[in-house]
């Protein structure tokens, strides 16, 4: 048994299989941070600033929740799972950084407080999970090494392109309107959620039959 092995847990227990449950959850991160962000943009570009508050706090309580399940996830992959070598540190480590991020981006929009604080946080894990998912593609860690190194660099690059995106948030109360630069970065923003939604969903959907049968 791999918990008596690692030494992870009471050899009696049952192997806890949640990988594909992780990967469905960066997926709805994904889409309520697109579904959100492109309220904010049509009501932004229809009303001006006034009513922007009010569009993104009502997903502070789904971001919120989804951050909180990422986080004990996380906490509890990072301490027991039971996998041989670094994968608990392969998976949960960025696992732990998006739960972190999301919980606290849901706390400032539901406290009204500047977003770009927790952006700048978003931009360091972005890079740190690019080179994370670098390390792991170079080492083959995985069967599927392209498409996991095309989730980790998707994630990654999300990550940076949060902090210009916060920092649009932050001073769009005294604008009228915004430049193109911003609507690039804002786009950019979107891509990479997108690409982070559908391979994360991809890969848990191919997970699913194999470990159902078998867990890794």
């Amino acid at each position: 048994m791999l918990n008596a092995d690692y030494g992870l847990g009471d050899k009696n227990m049952g192997f806890v299989d949640d990988t594909p449950m992780e990967l469905f959850l960066i997926s709805l991160v994904a889409i309520v941070s697109i579904y959100m962000s492109a309220w904010v943009y049509i009501e932004f570009r229809k009303n001006g600033a006034k009513n922007v508050n009010e569009i993104l706090k009502p997903g502070a309580l789904p971001l919120g929740i989804l951050g909180a399940i990422i986080v004990i996830m996380g906490l509890w992959g990072e301490m027991v799972w039971p996998l041989p070598g670094a994968y608990n540190i392969l998976f949960d480590d960025p696992f732990m950084f998006l739960g972190i991020i999301v919980l606290m981006m849901a706390g400032t929009i539901a406290l009204k407080q500047k977003l770009q604080y927790v952006g700048i946080l978003a931009f360091f894990a972005g890079i740190i999970s690019i080179w994370y998912g670098a390390n792991a593609y170079v080492d083959k860690l995985t069967s599927s090494p392209i498409a996991m190194f095309g989730l980790f660099l998707a994630f990654g690059l999300t990550g940076v392109f949060t902090f210009p995106t916060t920092l649009i948030y932050d001073i769009l109360p005294g604008k009228t309107k915004v430049s193109n630069v911003w609507t690039v970065v804002l786009v950019l923003f979107w891509i990479g959620l997108v690409v982070s939604a559908v391979v994360a969903a991809l890969i848990g959907l191919e997970a699913i039959p194999a470990h159902l049968v078998s867990p890794p």
